[in-house]
C-alpha cells in the first residue's frame, strides 16, 4: 500500500513528540478543613500536562464510600502558554461524623502510536483506537466531620400555601409545601402529614434543583389534599435544617390552620320554603318578582312595536311600466279578471298611470288577506 507524503510526515512528528515525553502532574487548589454532617463541599484538583496533550484523555469517576458522597461539580478543560490544564470541582458530602479520608483516583488514558500510525495510514482492519491506561492516585485529603441530626443542611426556607379555610363536607383542600434555597436538596423526604379523621392524599415531590457549590439549589415543591366531613386543625409543619451560615440548626416551622368544614346539602333541604320573618328573604323574593314582571312589561312592548314596524313594499311585475299603454298592455298579458276595471279606466282615461298602480296595490293586499 502506497502512503501520502502527509501521513508519513504525520508519523514522524508523533513519533517525535513520543521520544520526547509527555508528563503531568496532579495538584490539590481547594478544599474544606471541616463539614459537618450531610454538609457539602467542593474540593478542587488540577492535572497539567507538560504539552498540549492532545493524545491525552482524563476518565474521572469518583467513587465514594459509607462515610461521604462524592460526584463530579464541574469540569474545565483549557490551554495555557501552550500546556493543556484540565480542572476538576468535586462535590464531597460527610455521612457519618469523624476524620474522612478522602483518596480519589483517576484513569489517564494515552492513544498508542501504534494506533496513530494505523489509522494515519488507512488500515482497513483498524476498527479503534489502542490505549495505554494508567490509574493516577490524586492527593489525599483529609476533613474533619461534624455531628449533625438535621436531615438537610444549607440555607432553606419553608413555604406552606392553603387554597381555602372553609369548605362544605367532603371538599377538598389543597395544601402546597415549598422549600427553596442551597443545600442537600437531593436529600429531602417527603414530608408525612398525618390529621386524625382526615383523609390526606400527597403526591410526589417536584424537584427544580441543579448541582450548586454548596450541593444544589432551587426549589421542592410537595402537593396534598386533605377531605374531611368535620372541622379540623392543620398542624404546624416542621421541618429541621442545619443552617450552614449560622452553623446552627435552624428550625423551619408553619403556622397551624384551621379548617371550617360545613355540612353538605340535604335533599330534604332543598325544597324547604323561605322563612316569611326573614326581611332578607323577603327582599331578595320581592326583587326577583318585580324582575320577572318587569321582563314580561318589556316583552309585550316589544311584540307591538314590531306589528309597527315599517315593512318594505313587495316588488309587482307593474312597477317598472313607465306610461298607461304599457301598463295596459302589462295587465292584459296576464290574462287576470281582476285588472279589467283598471285596463278600462286606463282606456277612457279616467285615471293616470301612479293611481292605477295603486288600486292595482289595494287588489294585490286584498289578494293576501283572503
Amino acid at each position: 500500500m502506497k502512503q501520502s507524503l502527509g501521513k508519513v510526515l504525520l508519523l514522524i512528528l508523533l513519533t517525535a513528540l513520543n521520544l520526547w515525553g509527555t508528563t503531568y502532574q496532579w495538584r490539590l487548589l481547594e478544599a474544606p478543613k471541616s463539614l459537618y454532617v450531610n454538609q457539602s463541599g467542593v474540593v478542587r484538583y488540577e492535572c497539567t500536562f507538560s504539552t498540549n496533550a492532545a493524545d491525552y484523555t482524563i476518565d474521572f469517576k469518583p467513587v465514594g464510600n459509607e462515610r461521604f458522597k462524592v460526584s463530579i461539580l464541574t469540569q474545565r478543560d483549557r490551554i495555557v502558554e501552550g500546556k493543556r490544564v484540565q480542572t476538576f470541582d468535586v462535590l464531597i458530602t460527610p455521612v457519618k461524623a469523624g476524620s474522612i479520608e478522602v483518596s480519589l483516583e483517576a484513569l489517564v488514558r494515552h492513544t498508542t502510536f501504534a494506533s496513530i500510525e494505523n489509522a494515519s495510514i488507512g488500515r482497513d482492519n483498524v476498527k479503534k483506537y489502542d490505549f495505554d491506561d494508567e490509574k493516577v492516585p490524586l492527593p489525599k485529603v483529609r476533613i474533619h466531620a461534624k455531628e449533625n441530626l438535621a436531615a438537610l443542611s444549607g440555607e432553606i426556607e419553608l413555604e406552606v400555601k392553603i387554597d381555602k379555610r372553609s369548605v362544605i363536607a367532603h371538599e377538598p383542600v389543597h395544601m402546597s409545601l415549598f422549600l427553596r434555597g442551597t443545600g442537600n436538596l437531593d436529600q429531602y423526604v417527603p414530608y408525612e402529614l398525618n390529621i386524625s379523621g382526615v383523609n390526606i392524599f400527597a403526591e410526589e415531590p417536584m424537584r427544580n434543583i441543579s448541582p450548586d457549590t454548596a450541593g444544589f439549589s432551587g426549589e421542592i415543591r410537595q402537593e396534598f389534599a386533605l377531605v374531611s366531613d368535620k372541622s379540623y386543625v392543620i398542624p404546624k409543619i416542621t421541618i429541621d435544617v442545619f443552617d450552614t451560615q449560622s452553623q446552627t440548626i435552624k428550625r423551619l416551622q408553619s403556622n397551624a390552620v384551621a379548617i371550617d368544614v360545613a355540612s353538605g346539602f340535604e335533599r330534604s333541604n332543598l325544597l324547604d320554603p323561605p322563612q316569611l320573618s326573614d326581611w332578607s328573604n323577603i327582599a331578595r323574593y320581592t326583587l326577583y318578582g318585580a324582575l320577572i314582571l318587569i321582563g314580561v312589561i318589556l316583552g309585550e312592548a316589544v311584540r307591538r312595536m314590531w306589528k309597527l314596524r315599517p315593512r318594505r313594499k313587495a316588488k309587482q311585475f307593474y312597477d317598472d311600466a313607465k306610461t298607461s299603454k304599457e301598463l295596459v298592455m302589462l295587465l292584459a298579458l296576464t290574462g287576470d279578471k281582476r285588472y279589467d276595471e283598471v285596463i278600462d279606466m286606463l282606456e277612457r282615461g279616467e285615471i293616470g298611470l301612479s293611481e292605477a298602480k295603486k288600486k292595482l296595490d289595494k287588489l294585490s293586499t286584498d289578494k293576501k288577506v283572503r
